[in-house]
């Protein structure tokens, strides 16, 4: 017996050597070797689990802490290891069971602290996932990731000063997150702070060259400053990017428009219409029609919008314009007024 303890605590550290050395398929085999041997060894389930974590075999990892917990309820190893099981499962609700019994025992884990917060977080669970949060910053140790998770739970929120402070934080401890980059940008954006926030879109840009939603956002900042010309640059990458982006067609017509440069407006007005239906593209080609005078093409795009949705304020108010240009003042007088019932 002693021979064979001690050949089973050679083979499991020469498996936990392999593990420290991400050689997963050399220690699952030593860990089976040391298994054969001793089925009841809490160290060796463990480390099988473990293995088998890593390898992402997350139900037969679960199989193996299970038979710790089996022989030991409050098995620390098992405990945490299950909840990162079934975080690997996508099944939140399992993990945090788990991770609960862990923090039992381990009352001061901020990094378990953080991973529970997250998995209320998704849960729409915000007050338990909010008190998670704040308490693993409190205790400390894993303040990257717990300001990460607070700061995207209060950008999710709509607190936008505490979601700032959280990222510029995180910052320090990570500054090439392009997601963390890009809400940033977009908190700035939306507080009309274009010069900011344009700052966060181009660090996202010089990290990732393609990223649509930091090249959309220097459109709208630049937009914002009433510099259209980057913003039909910034915008036309996008279009590269996004063939079908129906919306971003319009926004590119208007801002040429705005320069005066009114063909190639109305070129992405159509491309827009090409693929649907849309009253701010055909409100676009009203406007060009209205300023060259073609009032019967202008009436036209206001008509097609009015034919989907009769009450459109802003339809309304640019036919009136037109029938004024058109001298038919009665017509025009009439659809003020039902604007402004």
């Amino acid at each position: 017996m002693p021979d064979l303890n001690k050949t089973v605590i050679k083979l499991s550290k020469r498996a936990y050597y392999l593990m420290g050395k991400r050689r997963y398929n050399e220690a699952e085999k030593v860990f089976k070797e040391a298994y054969a041997l001793d089925k009841e060894n809490a160290y060796i389930l463990v480390g099988l689990g473990d293995v088998y974590r890593k390898l992402k075999n997350f139900p037969r990892a679960i199989k193996y802490y299970e038979e710790v917990l089996a022989i030991d309820p409050r098995n620390v190893f098992a405990l945490r290891g299950m909840g990162n099981a079934y975080r690997g499962l996508q099944q939140p609700e399992k993990s945090l069971i788990y991770w609960d019994r862990y923090l039992q025992c381990n009352r001061y884990d901020s990094h378990v602290m953080v991973r529970m917060a997250d998995s209320y977080k998704k849960l729409g669970r915000f007050d338990e996932a909010l008190q998670l949060y704040l308490k693993a910053i409190e205790i400390g140790g894993n303040e990257k990731y717990a300001r990460l998770g607070l700061g995207t739970l209060k950008y999710k929120l709509g607190d936008d000063d505490t979601a700032l402070e959280c990222f510029e934080k995180y910052l320090v401890f990570d500054d090439s997150n392009v997601a963390v980059l890009t809400m940033m940008g977009n908190i700035c954006q939306r507080r009309k702070q274009f010069e900011r926030a344009a700052a966060y879109f181009k660090r996202t840009i010089e990290l990732d060259p393609d990223n649509a939603f930091a090249l959309y956002g220097l459109g709208n900042c630049a937009r914002g400053m009433r510099n259209f010309a980057d913003a039909i640059r910034y915008w036309s990458r996008v279009l590269e990017l996004e063939p079908e982006n129906q919306n971003l067609y319009t926004r590119v017509g208007d801002a040429l428009c705005a320069m005066g440069r009114l063909d190639e407006a109305r070129r992405h007005y159509e491309k827009s219409l090409a693929i649907g239906f849309d009253p701010y593209a055909l409100l676009g080609l009203a406007n060009i029609h209205c300023s060259r005078q073609h009032y019967e093409e202008a009436e036209g795009c206001c008509r097609k919008i009015l034919d989907k949705l009769p009450n459109n304020a802003r339809a309304l108010k640019e036919l009136s314009r037109i029938y004024e240009g058109k001298g038919e003042r009665e017509k025009a007088e009439l659809l003020r007024e039902q604007l402004s019932m």
